[in-house]
């Protein structure tokens, strides 16, 4: 009877542990509940963003964005950066962190190209931030619609 009842204990214990630990873990990881519109929509259009007083144009193709498809990212005007990094991570859910290399082609102009995940999630909202020597220079948001 005394076995038993240790045993019960012993669960109850590691239950109660479990989701003390589980609900820390989850408060740790920001994540975005609920979508707000995109001032600018990629899969629709390019999308015009100000930088350093200059007007920077981002395009994705094909539009529609789809997962599991090469998707092409161009970024015109942006200027010249010598350690320029991409770095795409979900918003609304962690899903890894895509470090697609990024190519100049000219002296402000740069293309990169990258596959999304498929997610379960009806919308997936992705940042893609450009960095240069570890420092954020700039950011955007775009969707991934189921």
């Amino acid at each position: 009877m005394k076995k038993i009842f240790f045993i019960l204990i012993f669960a109850l214990i590691l239950s109660v542990l479990y989701f003390i630990l589980n609900h820390n873990i989850s408060k740790k990881e920001p994540r975005i509940n609920t979508l707000k519109s995109l001032n600018c929509d990629l899969n629709i259009n390019d999308c015009a963003y100000t930088l350093k007083d200059k007007q920077i144009i981002i395009s994705l193709n094909p539009k529609p964005v789809k997962s599991l498809q090469n998707t092409k990212l161009l970024i015109k005007n942006l200027g010249t950066y010598e350690n320029l990094e991409l770095k795409i991570y979900g918003l609304n859910m962690f899903m890894g962190e895509i470090k697609p290399k990024i190519y100049q082609i000219n002296k402000t102009d740069y293309e990169s190209q990258f596959i999304l995940s498929s997610c379960f999630m009806h919308t997936m909202r992705f940042r893609a931030e450009l960095v240069d020597n570890n420092k954020s220079l700039f950011y955007f948001d775009f969707d991934l619609k189921r």
